[in-house]
C-alpha cells in the first residue's frame, strides 16, 4: 500500500498522535540541574529541590576555607572598636568572624557598639552564630543592596566600615566585591577590606566531571550563584565557553551580568534572589514555558 492511498484524515490522526506522544515524553523527562555553589550553600540549595520535579546534581566548583593564619582578621580584632560597621559578604565571612571571636572572648562585650550587615538569609545565620541582628534591612539581597541602604543612613559620611570578603586564588575575581567596596567609598564611608577566608577552585578532577556531564548532555541546566563559580567551571572548557545545549541559570542580576560580560549565554535569571526558593521557582517556570510540564 502506497502512502498516497492512506486517507488524509488517518494520516492527520497519526501525526497528531506522534506529536502528542513527543510532548508527553518531553514533559516527563527528568530535568537535572548542576549546582556549582560551595559546599555549605549547595547543601541548602539541594534541600529546596524536594518540592520540585527538578533533580539536583551537586558538584561545587569552588571551595571556601578559613586558613589558620589570617593577619587581616587579627588586625581587625585588635582594632575592632575603631569601626562603626561590620559587613559580611557571605556566610563564610560570618563563620570566620565567629571562629576568630572564640579566640578573643573579651570581644563579646564590645559587639553591641557595632552595627552588623549581612545579605538576605545570611542575616539569620549571623544571628545564630554571633547573636547580633542586621542593623539595616536592604530591599535588595546583594552587596550593592547593603551599600545603597547604608547611603540612606543619617551621618553615614566619614563613618568606618570593615568589609569581610574572600581572598580569591587561582581564578579571576569577579567584579561584585570590587564594585561593592567602590560604592561604599562613593557614599563617603572609610572602607577597610578584610580578607576573612580563601575562595579557590576545586580539584581539576571535579571540574572535569562537571564539564563531562554538561558536554554529554547528562545535565540539562547549570545553576550559578556567583561569578567565581562560573570562573571555576570554565577551567574545564579550553575555549572558556559552555556548550549551547546547556541551559544557564543565574541567581540574580549580578551573577548574570558577570556571565554575560565574559561571553556566557544566560537563559534565565531569578528575579527573587533573596533565597534559593526563588531561584528554583525561576528554573521551574523556565522549563514549564518550554513545555517540560509534570
Amino acid at each position: 500500500m502506497s502512502i498516497r492511498s492512506i486517507p488524509k484524515r488517518f494520516l492527520s490522526l497519526v501525526c497528531l498522535f506522534l506529536f502528542a506522544g513527543n510532548l508527553l515524553v518531553r514533559g516527563q523527562q527528568d530535568i537535572k540541574v548542576l549546582i556549582t555553589s560551595p559546599q555549605g550553600y549547595s547543601e541548602r540549595f539541594k534541600k529546596e529541590f524536594s518540592s520540585s520535579h527538578l533533580i539536583p546534581v551537586s558538584i561545587p566548583m569552588i571551595e571556601t576555607v578559613i586558613p589558620d593564619e589570617l593577619p587581616d582578621m587579627d588586625k581587625l580584632f585588635a582594632n575592632l572598636t575603631q569601626y562603626d560597621y561590620i559587613a559580611f559578604s557571605s556566610r563564610k565571612a560570618i563563620e570566620s568572624f565567629a571562629v576568630k571571636m572564640a579566640q578573643y572572648p573579651d570581644i563579646q562585650k564590645h559587639l553591641h557598639k557595632l552595627k552588623f550587615c549581612a545579605i538576605g538569609k545570611d542575616a539569620e545565620y549571623m544571628y545564630e552564630k554571633l547573636h547580633v541582628s542586621n542593623a539595616i534591612h536592604p530591599e535588595e539581597a546583594s552587596p550593592i543592596g547593603i551599600a545603597n541602604k547604608l547611603a540612606e543612613q543619617p551621618g553615614i559620611t566619614k563613618q568606618s566600615i570593615a568589609v569581610l570578603v574572600p581572598r580569591v586564588e587561582k581564578v579571576k575575581e569577579p567584579d561584585v566585591v570590587p564594585n561593592f567596596l567602590a560604592r561604599l567609598q562613593e557614599i563617603g564611608l572609610k572602607v577597610t577590606r578584610i580578607h576573612a577566608y580563601t575562595t579557590r577552585p576545586v580539584a581539576d578532577e571535579k571540574i572535569k566531571t562537571a564539564a563531562d556531564l554538561i558536554i554529554s548532555g547528562k545535565v540539562n541546566c547549570v545553576a550559578f550563584t556567583s561569578g567565581t563559580e562560573i570562573e571555576g567551571l570554565l577551567r574545564g572548557f579550553p575555549d572558556k565557553l559552555l556548550p549551547p545545549n546547556v541551559v544557564v541559570a543565574c541567581f540574580g542580576p549580578y551573577t548574570a551580568g558577570y556571565a554575560k560580560k565574559i561571553g556566557i549565554k544566560v537563559d534565565l535569571v531569578a528575579k527573587n534572589f533573596s533565597s534559593f526558593t526563588g531561584f528554583i521557582q525561576a528554573i521551574k517556570e523556565y522549563y514549564e514555558r518550554e513545555g517540560y510540564k509534570r
